[in-house]
């Protein structure tokens, strides 16, 4: 499958496995704060959470700005080298038996901006990375994997670890996978190209950053089925983190009478679904990308359908498992069309785009979520969010999918390397 071959390049396999590391680090490092918050201050450790997302949204369009302004490398190995400094200050502080709430959530703030100032910069140098637009598809696969793969090994990786370290400790990994990434990405060196050719824009200032995310939001205007897919992304996240994120837990409480491991299960069988999906999205040549990124919404749609029917266990893990097909058909192939679809020196810009509204659609799920299981039962209200997400798929299909222009499968050469 071209989705394993790509990683006999080495710079590739460097860059797939550090993230990899720095995903599980992430992982580990959330499951030590909202712990030690919560044993600190009991409820109130949602302000951790809260910090961190807050300011991933405040700095998304900014990191995205700077990340097309500037020498992409030199911006991913220094916020890593930064966030790791930042986050083995709390081992430290827990040592000497001074670490408070406040430190958490300044680092929290800390880390949610340079995250939103590091994906872009990521996301805009892989059409340099792979060389075509094949391999960029199957790379695209591969960096979506790393935050699945990290839920899916999280929990019982971080089990077996806690056995054998302090939770503290976790923070130290986490430290330890910046480094390892800043290493990854400095080993790339200079032969490919990191900085976007200048914009048009005069004045590279502070004053002139609304001018240019105005610039490309009208230049993701203008690109009509790609700003409908964004826009259907975030309302989707509406709909997942009602329906998957607090329906799911519900729906084992309430209809299938079941504990904390079967909703485990559930969780795991989604999982699998995401990363298998990855595999296959990742090495497929594609003709129509805009119907793929709609069907993926209707395949999503009818896996959360079948979960709102499930009255058994293994009903609810064959929903979950189809639902999760659904995710990488659109995260993969919009990704694909960011970078291949609009100049370099956008690219940064138009991601961070997709990746604030997404956040803001997910954290307004989460609120919508509670009024709505408060005043109709589980399975009405996955079924609902199961429908509209279905009928956004269709609709996509209808009005861009069908009169979408067909991309040849053959790689088409991206421009790689500097002379």
């Amino acid at each position: 499958m071209h989705f394993f071959k790509i990683l006999s390049k080495r710079h590739i396999a460097f860059l797939w496995v550090s993230q990899v590391l720095s995903a599980m680090g992430d992982y580990f490092y959330s499951i030590a704060v909202i712990w030690i918050a919560v044993k600190t201050v009991g409820s109130g450790a949602g302000i951790v959470a809260a910090a961190e997302a807050a300011s991933t949204l405040v700095f998304g369009l900014l990191g995205g700005v700077f990340a097309d302004r500037w020498d992409r490398r030199k911006v991913m190995v220094t916020v890593d080298i930064i966030r790791a400094g930042t986050v083995a200050l709390l081992p430290i502080l827990e040592y000497f038996g001074v670490l408070q709430l406040w430190h958490l959530t300044v680092v929290a703030v800390v880390i949610g901006g340079l995250e939103a100032l590091f994906d872009p910069a990521l996301q805009a140098s892989l059409p340099a990375l792979a060389g075509d637009t094949q391999t960029l598809q199957a790379m695209n696969g591969l960096m979506d994997v790393t935050s699945r793969l990290a839920r899916t090994l999280g929990p019982s990786l971080a089990g077996v670890l806690v056995a054998f370290m302090p939770l503290p400790q976790f923070f130290t990994l986490d430290a330890v996978s910046f480094v390892i990434s800043a290493l990854a990405i400095l080993s790339l060196g200079r032969r490919f190209i990191w900085k976007p050719a200048e914009s048009s824009t005069p004045n590279k200032g502070v004053l002139a950053v609304p001018h240019e995310i105005a610039g490309a939001i009208g230049l993701l205007k203008a690109h009509r089925p790609l700003a409908w897919a964004i826009i259907a992304n975030a309302i989707n996240n509406i709909l997942w983190s009602i329906a998957f994120v607090i329906g799911v837990p519900i729906l084992v409480d309430r209809v299938l009478v079941g504990n904390v491991g079967a909703y485990g299960l559930i969780i795991g069988a989604y999982g699998v679904g995401n990363v298998l999906s990855n595999f296959v999205i990742g090495s497929l040549p594609l003709r129509n990308r805009v119907s793929m990124v709609f069907s993926g919404l209707i395949v999503l749609g009818a896996g959360f359908l079948l979960l709102a029917l499930a009255t058994t266990l293994p009903m609810a893990l064959l929903g979950a498992a189809f639902a999760a097909i659904g995710g990488p058909m659109g995260d993969i192939i919009i990704a694909t069309m960011i970078q291949t679809e609009f100049p370099a020196n956008q690219i940064g810009k138009i991601y961070s785009l997709r990746m604030v509204t997404a956040s803001v659609g997910g954290s307004l799920g989460l609120v919508l979520a509670v009024p709505l299981f408060a005043h109709f039962s589980v399975m009405y209200t996955i079924g609902a969010c199961a429908c509209a997400m279905i009928a956004m798929g269709i609709i996509g299909v209808m009005r861009y999918g069908l009169s979408a222009p067909q991309s040849a499968p053959d790689a088409t050469e991206l421009p790689e390397v500097t002379p």
